[in-house]
């Protein structure tokens, strides 16, 4: 008799424990790093840090520059993974018997390099605008970072503490 045409499919293949500890370690240091970025901006104030504050205090079109260049660091960032070497550095370290701290923050580090070089992009694109700016632009530019600045100190309710 004829086999039907039904494709026989074995079982799945299952992902390796390995695979799944690896994952999941990725995901809860992304979480990890996006709440700690969460954190500095709300400890930070409205505008975050002085580098947001003195971006937000330039004029539109140059905020709107410095974003856009920010959204093109950040698919860069993605188009060069970080290495896959630290990631097993770091399992390797939080699975070795005797715990290996200096192994474990390599590999932190490398992925706070990356932000870093980041935040380095975003920082020398600022510089090299204002360095553009006459003179006036610069005074007007002082005025409104300074007005920024004084703005992200946050009130005292923001605190905890009562309005009274």
């Amino acid at each position: 008799m004829a086999q039907s045409d039904q494709t026989q499919s074995g079982p799945k293949p299952r992902m390796p424990l390995w695979g799944k500890i690896v994952l999941t370690l990725s995901l809860v240091l992304n979480f990890a790093f996006a709440g700690l970025i969460g954190g500095v901006a709300a400890r930070a104030g409205f505008d975050g840090t002085p580098l947001r504050a003195a971006i937000s205090a330039l004029p539109f079109d140059d905020q709107r520059d410095l974003r856009r260049d920010s959204r093109q660091a950040l698919r860069e960032s993605r188009q060069h993974p970080r290495s896959p070497l630290a990631t097993h550095q770091m399992i390797e370290s939080l699975q070795a018997d005797e715990f290996d701290a200096d192994q474990f923050i390599a590999a932190l580090n490398e992925a706070q390099q990356h932000l870093i070089n980041i935040s380095n992009r975003m920082q020398n694109r600022l510089v090299a605008r204002v360095a553009e700016m006459t003179p006036d632009e610069r005074h007007a530019y002082a005025a409104q970072l300074q007005q920024r600045l004084q703005d992200r100190r946050r009130p005292e309710w923001w605190r905890g503490r009562s309005r009274d």
